[in-house]
């Protein structure tokens, strides 16, 4: 009952939702986490959006929310039970979602190991940014990863899936999937074996007769396909927001940052193509965010920003890099209703900025700083790491002094004016120079975040969250993971076991997996992905890192 209510009451504040009377195969698309972020999500939405074009392809929605102890877990357009759709699909932008995607298939009664299942059950799809960076931690679930930018995948993909119902009977499910392995960017996991080393890593991964040894990223032209929210709802993170892609990848480079090379070569979209989806897609809403890895970085912004603006329009930009902030676009940002700024410094000292690549200094942080407070920005939020490579007491001290001086220059007098430090742990990602890096364990990060937290307390106007410590290893672990670590995951939430017991029950040593330092010719998990840039790339960047040297920017 409480989820037939908050179905139709989401349904209710939705303008956009797509109904369909007349099709030939459902997809169920789930985003495993709430409403309000999957809505949010412009990867998620474009998906639903394609699907639904697809003449006889009606799309439908699940999120987290969507079941109870005795419907299981139901579709927020038609209200049917998820095992009864042929077609599952999710959209996974976090690794801590992996859980949720255990859960939901739990509650669906649908089986969670891709081995398990039969014609019975639904084909399991997955793609996202997760799976892209190393689909091996959810591979034993999913029939077929889309690794890479799914636009032009999914017509493919759905080319085939229509051309084995046609030949239903004629061809079987594992045939399928040895076909869709023929498709530039899609991984099926059950023709790729693992071979394991005694602590639980991977040694290598060898392919099947016939299927490729290495799956490459799929890249898609975005001439052909542009990317909006196709549904405003005042109930999404983004309240009533249009979201509006301007371009993929970033050409910086930072270090630990792994959408900054898995999006990778940079794309932007013509100025005068955005304002024409703004015109043709907004609607009545008077808002509109600007979506993309570095949005700041989008040539002629401040004219793209001014048009916006002089059509009426509020404008949202997720975040800002220190060095491309300047009072012009920042006013009209702050006529257009902005109140919060977000700028992510990273860190606090030089010698750490170039470890990292970050390729920014003290003077453009405190500039920054002083542009926010002379255009008005009320609220100024700053995202910092903690852990990271090379990284040492002096660093944390660093942050302090960098905040207290920050500080100084944005709140002065002003009262309604405050600062938001938002304190993250470094977590080493698959597909980045830092995935030979071993992460900080507990008791050093709980240290480095009582300096800062201390630091900070008798600051007036400036507010610290703190992220959680033991989420940020669990998100290493998986971020990290292979195949055993997928079924550490499955026996927690089946079994409901301790993580502990979880892992040593897998065969997954932790110690090694994530605390240790990694070798220049181990093999990872990910190296049966070519994601478009040269592993010896990443390990130079590595060496320089660790020289506190930098290296030219580019797409590497």
């Amino acid at each position: 009952m409480k989820f037939e209510q908050e179905r139709k009451k989401i349904l209710s504040k939705e303008k956009g939702t797509i109904f369909k009377k007349n099709f030939r195969l459902r997809v169920a698309l789930g985003f495993p986490n709430n409403y309000e972020v999957g809505m949010a999500n412009l990867g998620f939405l474009t998906v639903y959006r394609l699907l639904n074009q697809i003449e006889g392809i009606f799309c439908e929605r699940f999120f987290l929310f969507n079941y109870s102890p005795t419907k299981g877990v139901r579709t927020l357009e038609s209200d049917l039970p998820l095992n009864s759709f042929p077609l599952v699909a999710f959209s996974i932008a976090f690794e801590l979602d992996y859980l949720n995607v255990l859960k939901l298939l739990k509650l669906a009664n649908i089986p969670s190991r891709s081995e398990d299942r039969d014609d019975r059950h639904p084909l399991l799809i997955a793609g996202g940014v997760a799976p892209t960076l190393n689909p091996e931690t959810t591979a034993p679930f999913f029939d077929a990863i889309f690794i890479g930018e799914a636009e032009e995948m999914i017509f493919e993909f759905i080319d085939e899936y229509l051309n084995f119902l046609n030949k239903s009977g004629k061809i079987s499910r594992d045939e399928l999937l040895f076909n869709l392995t023929r498709i530039k960017g899609i991984y099926v996991p059950r023709f790729y074996e693992p071979i394991y080393k005694e602590n639980g890593w991977v040694e290598k991964i060898n392919p099947k007769k016939g299927v490729p040894p290495i799956v490459e990223k799929r890249k898609a032209g975005l001439d052909l396909v542009p990317t909006y929210s196709p549904i405003l709802t005042p109930l999404s993170h983004f309240k009533d927001f249009l979201l509006v892609e301007v371009g993929r990848g970033c050409g910086r480079g930072c270090r630990f940052c792994a959408a900054g090379f898995i999006y990778r070569p940079t794309r932007y979209y013509e100025k005068e193509k955005i304002l024409k989806q703004v015109e043709n897609f907004s609607g009545d809403s008077t808002s509109v965010g600007l979506v993309g890895s570095l949005v700041s970085d989008f040539p002629h912004l401040d004219e793209l920003c001014l048009s916006l603006y002089e059509k009426g329009k509020k404008i949202g930009i997720s975040s800002f890099r220190v060095d491309q902030i300047n009072k012009k676009l920042l006013e009209i940002l702050v006529k257009s209703g902005l109140e919060s700024l977000t700028i992510a410094p990273e860190v606090g000292s030089e010698r750490m900025w170039r470890v990292i690549k970050k390729n920014i200094n003290k003077k453009d942080v405190l500039e920054s700083a002083r542009i926010a407070a002379q255009s008005g920005i009320l609220n100024l939020k700053l995202y910092f790491m903690i852990g990271l490579p090379f990284e040492n007491d002096k660093d944390i001290d660093a942050i302090v002094s960098l905040i207290a001086e920050i500080q100084n220059i944005f709140l002065k007098q002003e009262k309604r004016k405050r600062i938001v430090i938002s304190l993250n742990p470094f977590v080493p990602k698959a597909q980045t120079p830092f995935q030979w890096a071993p992460m900080d364990k507990e008791e050093n990060l709980q240290y480095k975040m009582k300096i800062i937290a201390d630091g900070i307390k008798k600051m007036k106007g400036v507010f610290i969250e703190k992220k959680s410590i033991r989420e940020a290893i669990l998100q290493g672990i998986l971020s990290m993971g292979n195949q055993r670590v997928g079924e550490g995951i499955l026996h927690r939430v089946e079994e409901n076991l301790k993580f502990s017991k979880a892992w040593e029950k897998a065969g997954v040593d932790i110690d090694y997996l994530i605390f240790t330092r990694k070798d220049y010719d181990t093999f990872f998990p990910w190296d049966l992905i070519d994601a478009g840039v040269d592993k010896n790339y990443f390990w130079k960047e590595f060496v320089r890192a660790e020289k506190e040297s930098l290296s030219k920017l580019g797409d590497g």
